[in-house]
């Protein structure tokens, strides 16, 4: 019941912040006066919400970590295995989540037996309507306000660079990659080391002086595993052996050149 509360909180609380003034701008403009002293009719969109994952599943009314547990597509959770895959990537396409009558109405009749019959929030009945696409009975104050203008609120739950890719996917990679360094032996880890204490600072606070062992990687924020990412090809290269070396350095080079892309301050189709 405390969980389903925080739920209800936390739409009640956007259905606030996207009152009727607001819709009526979204819909019909905001006309303003602009610092050049040109009127422009101005219409708020959201395009896009980056969130740590218990905050998106609380946006996007899905379980923590259930059967479907991306906000994003239905994949199923013993299908997370496969990730990366072709058929994975066809899946994401397919099985997308789309907020249509369906979910909806799935929803107001699990609330139905909650507040009309006194059925447990989680309780069989309301597990038997939501938990094939691991819905939650909450109504979604996005799908209230845009579900009627075409906007499919799934489409804005986007990667979290933060806590998903920086403290996540990266980290968990240049952990694993130090273990292997150490099972490589010789002198590949304090060569790391002392490659990425002589590369030198760039821009106010691009690139940091690395002052400790980036092997121990102790006392690390987010910033310093991107510093870490960013000049990491050059610090890698000639450590591992010769036929290991260049598939490394190719997977090194996809990861920053995506971490590079996804950072960019406008995303244009180009």
């Amino acid at each position: 019941v405390h969980t389903h509360l925080k739920r209800e909180l936390m739409h009640a609380i956007w259905n606030l912040i996207l009152d009727g003034k607001f819709m009526e701008a979204y819909e019909h403009g905001l006309v303003i006066l602009c610092a050049d002293g040109i009127t422009r009719q101005v219409f708020p969109r959201f395009f896009s919400y980056s969130a740590d994952y218990p905050e998106k599943i609380l946006l996007a009314t899905i379980k923590f970590l259930g059967q479907c547990p991306c906000p994003r597509c239905l994949v199923k959770k013993t299908d997370v295995c496969k990730m990366g895959m072709k058929l994975d990537m066809r899946r994401r396409v397919t099985r997308e989540h789309i907020d249509n009558v369906t979910r909806r109405r799935h929803v107001e009749e699990a609330r139905a037996l909650i507040f009309q019959l006194g059925v447990p929030v989680d309780g069989a009945r309301v597990k038997a309507i939501l938990n094939d696409e691991s819905y939650v009975p909450i109504r979604n104050a996005f799908s209230e306000r845009f579900e009627r203008l075409g906007f499919n609120m799934f489409k804005l739950w986007v990667v979290d660079q933060l806590h998903e890719f920086e403290l996540g996917s990266w980290k968990a990679l240049f952990t694993h990659l130090m273990r292997i360094l150490h099972a490589v032996g010789g002198t590949a880890i304090q060569k790391l080391n002392e490659r990425y204490r002589a590369v030198p600072t760039f821009g106010r606070g691009t690139i940091r002086r690395f002052h400790t062992n980036a092997s121990a990687m102790k006392k690390l924020a987010a910033r310093d595993f991107e510093d870490l990412l960013q000049c990491v090809i050059p610090v890698f290269e000639g450590l591992l052996p010769k036929e290991h070396n260049g598939i490394v350095l190719d997977m090194l080079f996809d990861l920053a050149a995506w971490h590079g892309y996804a950072k960019l301050r406008m995303h244009t189709d180009d």
